[in-house]
């Protein structure tokens, strides 16, 4: 059975998942931590195969922690579970197995399992960056879809750059970020950041 830690700094949160892992009868809860230099303490002398991280941790964060337990195993595969969705780009150019949303369901999680299996099967993981086929509804340019400022905006997404960085440099809120954020989704039809990537660059390609 494959071996995980849990680490998150929401003990409801970490309470709710260890359920569903539990549940699946595939993966082994070796150690759930609220702090996240412990768990990079105990994956030192206690090798593990995935590691459930929350983004948003004191001290530091998933981001932080996950490159600390990379370095220890190269081979632990890393899962982000977090409240948003703006680090999702640099989750997978961190060659992150997956990105759950919280609350993470049953359902989507049965997703990650799939990844997690074929992971431990073939010895490489490919993130999931699964859209939708184009729609008559996108099937249009970028310049007819969005507005200037909304392009500008999936610009910096891809840049890396998370919302109150791109709210800095545009001189705007991060509630106003958010929202063309969310004109960007809806526009072309998609649910978070990496799949608006790869949407704009498929009707970047048919234009």
């Amino acid at each position: 059975m494959l071996r995980a830690i849990i680490v998150d700094d929401e003990e409801l949160s970490v309470k709710r998942l260890k359920k569903i892992l539990s549940e699946s009868g595939e993966i082994e809860i070796c150690h759930t931590f609220l702090n996240p230099l412990e768990a990079y303490e105990f994956v030192k002398s206690n090798p593990i195969h995935i590691a459930f991280l929350d983004i948003f941790m004191p001290e530091i964060n998933g981001m932080g922690l996950s490159a600390l337990l990379l370095d220890l195993d190269a081979a632990i595969d890393v899962v982000f579970v977090t409240a948003s969705d703006e680090y999702a780009v640099q989750a997978f150019d961190m060659s992150a197995l997956d990105y759950l949303m919280k609350p993470v369901t049953v359902q989507r999680m049965s997703r990650t399992l799939d990844k997690i299996r074929q992971r431990h099967r073939s010895g490489a993981a490919q993130p999931s960056t699964e859209i939708l086929p184009i729609t008559p509804k996108v099937k249009r340019s970028l310049k007819e879809m969005l507005t200037e400022q909304e392009t500008r905006i999936l610009r910096l997404v891809a840049s890396g750059l998370a919302n109150k960085e791109i709210a800095h440099r545009l001189n705007i809120t991060g509630e106003t970020v958010k929202s063309h954020i969310k004109n960007v989704y809806r526009k072309l039809e998609v649910n978070n950041r990496v799949q608006a990537l790869q949407r704009a660059k498929e009707l970047m390609t048919l234009a």
